[in-house]
Formats: C-alpha cells, sequence, structure tokens
C-alpha cells in the first residue's frame, strides 16, 4: 500500500510571512537582503515537496518528491534492515524508524492513512524484524 506525506505548510507559510515582513519593514544592506530573498525562495521551492512510502511483499520503497520528480528513493528489503523502533513524537504523535545497516535510517511520521504503523508491525512480523516500541508509544496505542 502507498502512504504519502507532504511537509508542514503552515510552519513554512508561517516562516514566508516573516521573512517577506522584515524585506517590506526594515532598510538592510544589499548581502542581507539577497540572503532574505534567497530565503524566501527556499520556503517556496520547499511547499511543493511530497513523500511516498510503499509497502509490499517483499520491500520497502521511500521516496522523496519534487513536483511529483523523485529526488531521492530508498528500496529496503528485510535482510537490510536492524530493527523498526516506534516512538511518540510529540503530544499526540505516533513515528516509526527504520533503522537499516548500510544508508541512513528511515523516519516515518505523519503519513496518512493512519493505519500505516499497523502495516509495518506486519510486515516486520511476516520477515522476522525485530520491533521496539517505547512506553510512550504504548500509552498512544491504547
Amino acid at each position: 500500500m502507498v502512504y504519502n506525506a507532504k511537509t508542514q505548510r503552515g510552519i513554512l507559510g508561517f516562516f514566508l510571512v516573516i521573512t517577506a515582513t522584515s524585506i517590506s519593514i526594515k532598510d538592510f544592506s544589499n548581502g542581507m537582503l539577497y540572503f532574505q530573498i534567497g530565503l524566501i525562495v527556499f520556503i517556496l521551492l520547499s511547499l511543493f515537496i511530497q513523500f511516498k512510502f510503499k509497502i509490499d511483499d517483499g520491500y520497502l520503497v521511500y521516496q522523496i518528491l519534487f513536483l511529483a520528480m523523485p529526488i531521492y528513493k530508498k528500496e529496503v528489503s528485510p535482510n537490510q534492515i536492524i530493527r523498526i523502533k516506534f516512538k511518540r513524537l510529540g503530544w499526540m504523535t505516533k513515528g516509526a524508524i527504520i533503522q537499516v545497516k548500510k544508508g541512513f535510517n528511515i523516519r516515518v511520521v505523519h503519513f496518512s492513512p493512519d493505519n500505516i504503523f499497523v502495516d509495518l508491525i506486519d510486515f516486520a512480523n511476516e520477515n522476522s524484524i525485530s520491533i521496539s516500541k517505547t512506553k510512550d508509544y504504548r500509552i498512544l496505542e491504547k
């Protein structure tokens, strides 16, 4: 099944508004003005980043997309996974970190639909991957 996540647009929009208003309010030197314009461009570009996570029978696929063009793609088979660690991130947010033998770990947060964690646990049980859950995560499961 394919799961989707987008960047947190509320926070990025807030930073965009603050940066744009600071340009119009104050008179800066050219160096600072170029920095702020570069920051605005970076924030605008990051608004279009999407994340996809696919759980298939024999592997996991993690993708980062910019306007439907793949920037980063990682396919992980069960023998490359050390363990899956389930954590509580924030007040009511569940998260999972897939620790792999080679490369960067995969962080699974804010994906929809919410049954991603149940499917990850099923994937781990089918492929005999070790799972660890923090005490705070178990509280959120209840």
